[in-house]
């Protein structure tokens, strides 16, 4: 039988190629910083219109100390702020864990392994140039490169707008161009709504360019007064973008990688004066909308949910794909109701979901807040959820 280690090394031996041949071809250089490359023997050459060269030269040239795992075939490239992976066969790379497609893969060669040069000379913040004519490749440093202290002053001004309720200067901060401009109503509303402060945990740049950087956040948004909602912790990556004459960097793009809604024990023991016939009510909704929900019936579903509820169209999306792909129960173990007013409510559930028919499923225990509001008509309907934990149920 085979071992691991063998399987690893017959792959990468798999993926290993002759030398190419190329017969009285001008051979290709490469400059860094107008200093030429030393190959020592080693030849770049040209794979389908992407430069490769062995790695390790350009590497310490480029300052990036080096780790080669020859179990995995992995190389990592690191120097301040930068950490860059590429993996033998693989056209996916990361930098700093953000993952980057390749032109090409790494390949073995003569017990040298070739990466993308324009790939490695871009990620180190370099302009790359090709000369067809007397086949160079020349890697410099971009003379207008952004300051990392810019990235910071950025978001102290972010967050300052955002806990100051400063609509105006939060929009400036935007592209106009942005599809987020769009928001900006929204965004007005729920600073006149809620009263909350937000502080920066973690600010990483993924990658900065005279005009266009990636950031990776960490933010806590904690809940001070007026409608109810839960304290979380978001982490982001913004895209930030500014023109050539311009000093000034927009949110050109902003993607949620994850949300941790926090349930502190104060609020989960809370024990709110709730009428009667409004705990009946609230509690029979949401038993109804279990009850449509492992009944399959969607129509029924969507009409314990507000009309006027932002989550309507997803929900609708999502367990039309659910219901077509699975059959599952679902069962309430407890809930609670946390938070009242005579026309909003909260409550705390635990509930388990079962794959009875279908693919893969994992069977969970979750735990939830859900939001209710009273119609004008005096009927509760459910307006939106808050995920806190989801635990695997073992047979």
């Amino acid at each position: 039988m085979k071992t691991i280690s063998s399987i690893i090394a017959a792959t990468l031996l798999s993926i290993a190629i002759a030398w190419p041949v190329h017969a009285a071809e001008k051979p290709i250089s490469i400059q860094i910083n107008q200093q030429q490359l030393a190959l020592k023997g080693q030849v770049p050459f040209n794979d389908n219109g992407t430069i490769v060269v062995p790695f390790r030269p350009v590497f310490e040239k480029l300052g990036l100390s080096i780790d080669w795992n020859q179990t995995t075939g992995t190389i990592t490239g690191t120097k301040e702020g930068l950490t860059i992976t590429l993996q033998l066969g693989s056209k996916h790379a990361r930098i700093n864990g953000v993952v980057t497609p390749l032109a090409v893969a790494p390949k073995l060669i003569n017990n040298s392994t070739y990466i993308p040069l324009r790939f490695v000379g871009e990620a180190t913040g370099n302009e790359v140039s090709w000369n067809a004519k007397s086949k160079t490749v020349a890697i410099t440093a971009k003379t207008n490169q952004a300051n990392p202290q810019e990235i910071s002053s950025f978001f102290e001004k972010y967050i300052t707008y955002t806990n100051n309720k400063n609509y105006d200067g939060f929009m400036s901060l935007i592209d106009s161009k942005s599809p987020l401009a769009v928001i900006g109503p929204q965004i007005k509303i729920q600073m006149e709504q809620y009263n909350q402060t937000t502080a920066l945990d973690k600010l990483e740049i993924i990658s900065l360019q005279p005009t266009e950087a990636t950031v990776h956040t960490l933010e806590t948004t904690t809940h001070l007064n007026g409608p109810f909602t839960l304290d979380n912790t978001s982490e982001y990556i913004y895209s930030l973008t500014r023109t050539a004459s311009t000093e000034d960097w927009k949110i050109n793009n902003l993607q949620i990688k994850a949300v941790q809604y926090i349930l502190p024990d104060k609020l989960l023991n809370a024990e709110p004066a709730v009428t009667k016939a409004d705990e009946t009510d609230i509690l029979a909704v949401l038993q109804s909308n279990l009850d449509y929900t492992n009944a399959e019936n969607i129509q029924g579903l969507l009409s314990t949910i507000d009309p006027d509820s932002p989550a309507l169209e997803q929900t609708k999306q999502l367990y039309s794909q659910i219901f077509a792909a699975y059959d599952l129960k679902s069962t309430l173990e407890s809930s609670k109701i946390i938070h009242y007013t005579k026309d909003t409510a909260a409550v705390y559930m635990v509930q388990t979901s079962i794959k009875l028919k279908g693919p893969d499923f994992q069977d969970n225990r979750s735990t939830s807040v859900t939001m209710l509001k009273k119609s004008k008509e005096g009927k509760w309907m459910l307006d939106q959820t808050y995920p806190i934990s989801v635990d695997k149920l073992t047979p």
